[in-house]
Parts: structure tokens; C-alpha cells; sequence
């Protein structure tokens, strides 16, 4: 940078984040709802939209803009340590604790949708791909019931932690969400290109309907 130039100001979160964390608690919500009320048509293809924009969130955490990229906010243990300590020194972005934790709920997230791809209860409900696993289709049903209570678990904990944030040290995560905030250059790069997402969630929306396509019908007898 030049003598006298002014820094460079990016995004911390920039829209694809920003969509993709506000659409899940409203996917999870439904999914929740159609689930209890035996709305599996409406389960499944939420379910479908769910399972793209958790696993395009983890494509962007690779190949996103500079603070959606897991290389650039998940800690060692020794970071963790410093911040529990109260000696870690604050940046933009994610917390130590914060950053695992949001990527322990993307990966129950994609296990949640991944699994119900495959899950029969043998009375009410089929995934897709059910008749692809023969006897397994049982057994991730029971991962999805269970991933279901840990998922639970993991989002009661992040409201808990977005309360503690928001509403003892006062810092004003859920605005910072919602319109995203800039912050001056601290070695980032310049945010990449939202098309890229958009390319991404294309190449994995036709992937999956592409996959639900191959797989086999119901047995006759059924």
C-alpha cells in the first residue's frame, strides 16, 4: 500500500454466507414441522434445498471469499486455549470456539440430509435413494433420529452463545448477519465473485436430482 492510501475495506460476511445462514434456521424450522405433521412431500424437497445450501456453504468454506474460508478462522487447541484463557487477541470473523462450532453444525446439517436420503421407517416414510441400500436404509434412519437430537443440541447451544454475544458483551452478531459489516484490510483478499456460488449450488442441485434419478424403484411386492 502506498504512502497515504487508504486501506482496503472488504466484507466479512458477504452474501453467499449471509443467505445461507439465515435460510437454514427457516429449512430446519419446516423441516421440523412437515416431518411432525406427515408432510413428506414438502419434507423431502426442503429437505433437497437444505442439503444444496449446506453443502454449498462447505464448497464456499474451500473455494469462498477470504472469512467464509475454513483455513482462514478454525484454530488450533492452543488458540482455543488463549481465548478461554481471556488472552486471545479479537479479529474479524469468528471466535475459536464460535468457528468449530458452526462447522460441527454444517457437518450435522449435511449428515442430516445426506442420511434421509437414504432413510425407510418401513410405514410412513421413504427417502429417495432408500431401495439403494438394501437393509441400511434401517440403519440410517436411526442416524437420522439420532443426528436430529445432536443437530438439536448443537443449535439450542448457538442460541446460547448468540444470547451471551449479543446480550451480555454486547456485540451485535445478529446485525452483522443480517446486513454483513467491512472491516479495514487485514491481509484479506478482495470478496470473490457470487456467481461462483450460484455456479456451485447449479452443478449440485444437478448432481443430486441427477443421483435421485439412477436410483431404483420400489420392489414390486411393495
Amino acid at each position: 500500500m502506498s504512502s497515504g492510501a487508504l486501506p482496503a475495506v472488504y466484507p466479512v460476511w458477504d452474501r453467499t454466507v449471509r443467505w445461507a445462514h439465515w435460510y437454514f434456521p427457516v429449512a430446519v424450522g419446516l423441516m421440523w414441522l412437515t416431518g411432525e405433521q406427515g408432510w413428506f412431500d414438502w419434507h423431502s424437497w426442503i429437505g433437497y434445498s437444505l442439503l444444496i445450501a449446506t453443502l454449498t456453504r462447505l464448497l464456499w468454506g474451500l473455494f469462498g471469499s477470504y472469512h467464509a474460508r475454513f483455513a482462514n478462522f478454525l484454530s488450533s487447541p492452543a488458540t482455543i486455549a488463549s481465548y478461554l484463557r481471556g488472552s486471545w487477541v479479537s479479529r474479524a470473523g469468528h471466535n475459536p470456539l464460535g468457528a468449530w462450532a458452526s462447522l460441527a453444525l454444517l457437518l450435522s446439517l449435511a449428515a442430516q440430509g445426506v442420511t434421509g436420503l437414504f432413510t425407510s421407517d418401513d410405514m410412513s416414510f421413504e427417502g429417495p435413494l432408500a431401495y439403494w441400500g438394501g437393509d441400511s436404509s434401517f440403519t440410517m434412519a436411526e442416524i437420522h433420529d439420532v443426528n436430529w437430537l445432536v443437530l438439536q443440541g448443537l443449535i439450542v447451544l448457538h442460541f446460547l452463545a448468540i444470547a451471551y454475544h449479543q446480550g451480555i458483551r454486547r456485540e451485535p452478531l445478529i446485525k452483522r448477519m443480517w446486513v454483513g459489516y467491512t472491516v479495514k484490510d487485514q491481509g484479506a483478499a478482495a470478496p470473490v465473485s457470487q456467481w461462483r456460488a450460484i455456479v456451485i449450488v447449479a452443478v449440485l442441485g444437478g448432481l443430486l436430482f441427477w443421483v435421485i434419478a439412477q436410483a431404483p424403484e420400489p420392489p414390486a411386492y411393495y
